[in-house]
């Protein structure tokens, strides 16, 4: 199952108590998806539970005699028909008035629920962020009345309809807060905190590669210059302190710099080898560079 049907399947599983909601509801999926056909009211819907739960409000707050069955023209959908003079007023006036009636605080979250119930399809947050509801030529009356809530959707003109969308996890979670859908908005908060520490445990790994990188960088042109200096006795030509640390590394290649001042004699600190050794490429690149000019006279 999709994580936008399990959510649906979740809304239809809790039931709404107050009248005035269900109601509400029911005026988000008839915003959604019905249109006026003959002297009759049609719904197009994709899932056959949410087709059976808008037919089971139909029949509370309109009429008993509700047709429900697979669409006609074929496909996945399935379609709902009834025959309400009321239900046919609310379409006629949909876009002159509020779309639905709100009669308590939780009117407006019950809307917008039927209304994602009947036409919204949301994406699992822990692989993308994607809203979206296809309302045909209601998209820009439904975009404005968001709008109004502060919560601004995107439109697209798709050669299927036009579609209502959101692309950012703000305002998804904008619109669910709104709408009551909590337990989404809860999803992505969680996406985002795991996204957070992988991006985290990324960052950490990247920065210790990148300094083994460099720590083993460095040990190879430490090697190569006590190598060259060793190859042409110029390793006496170095400080006796440095000269013992130039034979040390040499001695043990394979070890880190960590390792290397643990067996260092005298002891020495890890900071106190490391800048020994940058002393011993340094001053030893100098004695190599003498020596190359001087075979060349």
């Amino acid at each position: 199952m999709s994580f936008s049907s399990e959510q649906k399947e979740y809304i239809i599983s809790h039931n709404i108590k107050s009248a005035c909601c269900r109601r509400a509801l029911l005026c988000g999926a008839l915003y959604g998806c019905a249109r006026a056909v003959d002297d009759g009211v049609l719904l197009h819907i994709e899932k056959k539970d949410v087709a059976d739960y808008v037919a089971k409000l139909i029949r509370e707050f309109y009429t008993k005699d509700v047709n429900i069955g697979r669409s006609s023209s074929g496909g996945r959908f399935y379609e709902i028909f009834f025959k309400s003079g009321s239900a046919l007023d609310y379409l006629d006036k949909i876009e002159e008035q509020s779309p639905f009636t709100e009669k308590c605080i939780n009117c407006l979250s019950s809307f917008l629920k039927g209304a994602f119930l009947a036409v919204g399809k949301i994406s699992d947050p822990e692989s993308q962020y994607s809203l979206e509801l296809s309302l045909g030529d209601r998209s820009i009356h439904f975009a404005d009345f968001l709008s109004e809530y502060g919560v601004v959707p995107l439109i697209s003109y798709k050669s299927s309809g036009t579609v209502v969308y959101f692309k950012s996890s703000s305002m998804i979670e904008e619109f669910c807060a709104l709408a009551g859908l909590n337990k989404i908005v809860f999803a992505i908060l969680n996406a985002k905190a795991e996204n957070e520490i992988k991006q985290n445990i990324n960052r950490r790994i990247n920065c210790e590669t990148n300094n083994i990188a460099k720590a083993v960088e460095a040990a190879a042109k430490q090697i190569e210059v006590i190598s060259a200096l060793e190859k042409l006795n110029l390793l006496s030509s170095l400080p006796e302190e440095l000269a013992q640390t130039a034979r040390l590394r040499l001695e043990h290649s394979d070890l880190s710099l960590s390792q290397l001042a643990q067996i260092a004699v005298p002891p020495i600190s890890k900071p106190g080898l490391s800048h020994r050794l940058k002393k011993i490429v340094e001053l030893g690149s100098q004695l190599l560079s003498a020596h190359n000019k001087n075979s060349d006279l």
